[in-house]
């Protein structure tokens, strides 16, 4: 959503608190998945959903109980401010265990991984059951943190604002994640302590039809990792939270 649509309500209703409602939107960068038109798989190195993982060396794969999600090019994000955080270059890819379905305790770190790679010499490593392929583009825009907005609304204020955005799948990098149960932000700093105290939203993954994945009961998937880890390149850092309904 544009700050200016925002704006526009907040002065359609007369609304008083208009600098708080706006406080309660951040900036991040939304994923769409591109409809598939042809049987050519996505380049090899491009940002995607799905499919196999490309790496540096097959051996990097973390095993055929790791359902590889989603891979982005970080170059395709190196224009939108509100994820400067990241590297510039290489290749984030993101795996977990759908079968065992982690919900992010300190004992489950085992279910998830996060790789990143510099290399440019990459190959599509082909282990395991893959999910659905589907290319993704980009677009930086405005969203909610639900549970501070809630307060600042009334219930009929509030529905009438989010249905001007409302999203099928809430896909998205950076700014404040799309609660189900709870701020996961909050969540996070419970579960992990104080090294979490300025987390990031390094990708969040909904359930998705277009690619056949569940996360519980029609959940979302969030990594998260503190921010001085992600300026340092220490993705072995990054923890997860799983809510659903």
């Amino acid at each position: 959503m544009e700050l200016k649509t925002i704006e526009q309500f907040i002065q359609e209703h007369g609304l008083e608190n208009g600098e708080d409602i706006l406080r309660a939107f951040t900036k991040r960068v939304n994923l769409t998945l591109v409809p598939r038109t042809t049987r050519e798989e996505v380049q090899i190195g491009h940002s995607k959903f799905g499919g196999h993982p490309d790496l540096s060396h097959a051996n990097l794969h973390p095993g055929e109980n790791m359902t590889f999600l989603a891979q982005f090019r970080l170059n395709d994000l190196a224009e939108f401010e509100s994820v400067d955080a990241l590297p510039k270059e290489g290749l984030l890819s993101f795996f977990y265990d759908l079968e065992e379905q982690p919900w992010g305790d300190e004992d489950e770190r085992h279910l998830w991984r996060v790789l990143y790679t510099e290399e440019t010499q990459l190959e599509r490593v082909r282990v395991g059951e893959a999910l659905n392929e589907r290319a993704v583009s980009f677009e930086e825009s405005y969203a909610e943190n639900e549970y501070s907005l809630y307060e600042l609304l009334d219930e009929e204020m509030y529905d009438r604002l989010l249905e001007r955005f409302e999203q099928e799948e809430l896909h998205a990098i950076g700014g404040h994640p799309s609660e189900v149960q709870g701020d996961v932000f909050e969540e996070i700093q419970e579960t992990y302590g104080e090294r979490f105290d300025h987390p990031f939203l390094l990708f969040q993954m909904d359930t998705s039809e277009e690619l056949d994945v569940m996360f519980g009961d029609s959940g979302i998937l969030y990594f998260l990792i503190p921010e001085d880890a992600l300026r340092a390149k220490r993705f072995g850092e990054t923890e997860i939270i799983m809510q659903c309904y």
